[in-house]
């Protein structure tokens, strides 16, 4: 039997927990900007209808993590297959989300401006994100390091469920879906460099002067992240992996949300169509990158919702031969033992033998007959 890998049970739950308080984390923030901006006033500012207010913390970004989060909870305490992939998504994205934080917010000064829009780094809402995103990151860099050393190779020796993979065809166009983001996201980098050189790396990936919100990632560090997110799940799903629809229905709910965000905004404003006369080839790469976010999700999460075993059953796993130690060579018997080596002898079982019978002696010729001189 193949071996496949999966995620072991106090992985999983310990996974979970982890997932628990980064989604409370999200729903926290998400939770601060309603009660301070309204819900009116956090849907304007993410359409980009009007400027966000000060210290406006979430995107729909965020909002999109928050359902990954809760998703992989949910199937780590409920023992579902598509746990692992889930987890994997879910802390790869907090761990980055804490690291552009603990940059944009611990560096911005009067002179480094990290934020376009207006931010007050005495309040207590700018010091909290910072202090949060420490936490976040530790914890994130803590879950990743539980969820790598709990994989283990399955089949095990006790009977345990078979783990699902997705089917062919599910698996081949998520893969092709993924692929084509991963592309995108390639060349989107490819095209900025060459535009802007190396002289754009700190606003490109540090996020200097280009941060809209206190949780925004910066144009760079979110394509990378997503690049290398896309590409591993993109072969995961070729390959028919275990991890494979965890991955995909994982990258589809973080997507979705701010797609569907995006068109809104593009069609609102009747453009969503046109092509941009300053960089019409950025444009081009935003705009097929938009189609695959909001068309590739939507296929995925009905793809990927059904999977099927790695195998009919649990079977035990195959028992490798033995084999004697490198260097041994069994060497030539030695001499019996001495008689006085060899201990009294053992005591017969059952009744004595019979000695040996002696065979009878030898009869006469028969009268009348046979050889030598005839008897008188």
């Amino acid at each position: 039997m193949q071996q496949s890998m999966a995620l072991a049970k106090g992985a999983r739950i310990t996974g979970g927990v982890f997932c628990a308080l980064f989604f409370l984390n999200s729903a926290y923030w998400l939770g601060v900007d309603l009660s301070t901006f309204g819900m009116a006033g956090v849907w304007e500012s993410w359409l980009g209808d009007r400027k966000p207010g000060t210290d406006a913390v979430t995107n729909p970004l965020v909002l999109g993590m928050a359902i990954v989060q809760l998703s992989a909870t949910i199937a780590a305490f409920a023992a579902r297959r598509t746990a692992g992939g889930l987890l994997a998504v879910a802390t790869t994205l907090t761990f980055a989300t804490g690291v552009q934080v603990m940059i944009s917010t611990g560096n911005s000064t009067d002179l480094t401006r990290y934020f376009v829009s207006n931010v007050d780094r005495n309040s207590a809402t700018f010091l909290a994100v910072f202090l949060n995103s420490l936490a976040l990151a530790f914890l994130a860099f803590c879950a990743a390091i539980v969820l790598l050393a709990g994989m283990r190779a399955w089949p095990r020796a006790t009977p345990s469920d078979p783990p699902m993979r997705p089917g062919k065809a599910a698996g081949t166009v998520s893969g092709l879906v993924l692929g084509a983001m991963a592309l995108c996201y390639l060349a989107w980098h490819i095209y900025v460099l060459v535009q802007n050189g190396v002289d754009s790396f700190s606003a490109l990936y540090l996020g200097k002067g280009t941060l809209t919100f206190l949780l925004d990632l910066s144009p760079g560090w979110y394509s990378l992240v997503l690049l290398a997110l896309t590409a591993i799940a993109g072969l995961n799903c070729l390959m028919r992996g275990c991890a494979a629809r965890g991955l995909a229905i994982g990258l589809a709910a973080l997507l979705l949300p701010k797609a569907l965000v995006t068109t809104i905004v593009l069609a609102g404003h009747d453009v969503l169509f046109q092509l941009s006369e300053y960089a019409p080839g950025l444009s081009v790469i935003n705009h097929i990158q938009l189609f695959l976010d909001l068309l590739g999700s939507l296929a995925m999460l009905a793809l990927m919702g059904k999977g099927e075993p790695v195998a009919p059953a649990w079977q035990p796993p195959a028992q490798l031969p033995t084999f004697p130690a490198p260097g041994f060579v069994p060497g030539p018997q030695g001499p019996p033992p001495a008689s006085w080596q060899q201990g009294p002898p053992m005591p017969q079982q059952g009744p004595p033998m019979a000695p040996p019978v002696a065979p009878p002696p030898p009869q006469g010729p028969p009268q009348g007959g046979g050889f030598g001189p005839p008897q008188y």
